[in-house]
């Protein structure tokens, strides 16, 4: 499995069988580049102009942008409905958590607002690779974040979603998260791939692309 961080929340996930699948594209206000690319499924956890924009990508995929379950190309996708601040959606709206299973079960958080329900952590599964907001803001800070991080129990944790120099509004920094952990590698790329898990609980930081 390859995964390349895109900047944000954006990630090019690329499955053992070659399937593309990308996930909350954002649009050129939020300060990245915009790529354009033509995947094959595109996940968006909810509308909003940094995590659901889709104008520029290319081809014909599959959007998957709701609860259930889904099968796309052969791997098996699962939404499950969550929200977007700690009242229920009241303050942000809905927000969709992915779970992509393929050689390994990775979760994409997408903007999640609060922590995670024992119903929420059942749904999921066990998680290997999970993709977790940690800026605060708009979502669970880095505390929160840790909390979350230590329900899932995943083999990889890869941050997303924090403040840059880059990123045109206020978020935390990754700093704030990866300090609450013994074991974080700071890689010198954008892209990882993933072939094997290592055997305890490791937090990888990428650089972004954009």
């Amino acid at each position: 499995m390859k995964i390349t961080y895109l900047a944000h929340a954006s990630f090019l996930i690329e499955t053992k069988s070659g399937v593309k699948i990308l996930t909350d594209p954002y649009d050129s206000s939020v300060g990245y580049t915009v790529f354009d690319m033509s995947p094959d499924v595109v996940l968006t956890s909810h509308k909003h102009f940094d995590h659901g924009y889709t104008g520029s990508i290319k081809g014909d995929y599959v959007l998957v942008d709701k609860e259930g379950e889904f099968n796309v190309k052969g791997v098996k996708i699962k939404g499950i409905k969550t929200f977007h601040d700690k009242e229920k959606g009241q303050k942000r709206g809905e927000n969709i958590v992915f779970v992509i299973e393929d050689e390994f079960c990775i979760a994409h958080l997408g903007d999640l607002g609060h922590e995670l329900a024992a119903p929420d952590l059942e749904k999921m599964g066990k998680v290997d690779i999970l993709l977790i907001p940690v800026g605060g803001v708009y979502t669970i800070d880095a505390k929160e974040a840790f909390n979350v991080a230590k329900a899932v129990n995943p083999r990889v944790i890869i941050p997303m979603h924090y403040k840059t120099e880059k990123l045109k509004f206020d978020l935390g920094k990754v700093e704030e998260f990866t300090k609450h952990f013994e074991d974080v590698e700071v890689l010198n790329s954008y892209e990882i791939e993933i072939n094997n898990l290592p055997e305890k609980q490791k937090v990888i930081l990428l650089k972004y692309k954009g």
